[in-house]
């Protein structure tokens, strides 16, 4: 069967763009196979292990690999996180489009670091600063960090690996703050600045009706956070 391209939104592209020279990527959470179908197409890996929790999802995946005729190079598997890995199965992981919290959850169950994987791709929907802290406090360094424009939203996209000690915050960066990435700012990715501007109009409105409540210091300090960070990119 020839191969038909599947083509993928941005977001799904800078996560290509970080998982390009790795023998297997192991697709945690899927869902419709397309960052799967990807990764063989453009050549970026050999071998995909794509799983889910939703077995409904699972079928999507499988049909879209079917079609495109890469079935022989996936392993589809359906299960919750990274407990449908052996260890050192895969030498990198995708994770894309959870909430925070949940990939603070999936990396905690695991027995094994990443199970010997040597690096993972996150993109949280929300809650990015509970992953970034998980991987900050577990000792992950960070590799690669970007924010990406698709379709009207801006993205966090970054790539960690297992390290030994924390690693040391730029110069600038406030400490305990891990809304945006301190990588994307020691590089000075160049939407970091509408990113915090849009986040900094969202705590600023939520601070307005917070007056005397417990997350009222909370939100000041994430505005201070945030004036801190554009005051150096500008």
């Amino acid at each position: 069967m020839k191969e038909r391209f599947v083509h993928i939104t941005p977001r799904l592209s800078a996560a290509l763009s970080m998982l390009n020279g790795y023998e297997t990527v192991a697709d945690v959470g899927c869902d419709h196979g397309r960052l799967t179908a990807a990764l063989l197409q453009s050549g970026c890996c050999r071998r995909v292990i794509a799983s889910d929790i939703s077995e409904p999802s699972l079928e999507k995946a499988k049909w879209l690999i079917g079609r495109v005729g890469l079935s022989d190079r996936v392993s589809f598997r359906a299960g919750d996180g990274l407990q449908v890995l052996a260890p050192n199965e895969c030498d990198a992981i995708a994770i894309l489009g959870m909430g925070g919290t949940l990939m603070c959850r999936i990396l905690d169950a695991c027995r094994l670091k990443l199970m010997g994987a040597k690096a993972i791709v996150l993109q949280p929907m929300r809650a990015q600063d509970d992953i970034r802290r998980y991987l900050y406090e577990n000792e992950y360094r960070i590799i690669e960090d970007c924010v990406v424009s698709d379709h009207g939203r801006l993205y966090q996209v970054f790539k960690a690996e297992p390290g030994t000690g924390r690693e040391p915050l730029p110069d600038g960066f406030p400490k305990d703050f891990f809304d945006v990435g301190y990588k994307a700012f020691s590089v000075r990715d160049p939407l970091l600045l509408p990113l915090c501007e849009l986040q900094l109009s969202s705590h600023e409105t939520m601070l307005q009706s917070a007056f005397g409540t417990e997350g009222e210091e909370r939100l000041k300090k994430k505005v201070d956070a945030l004036h801190q960070i554009m005051s150096a990119i500008r």
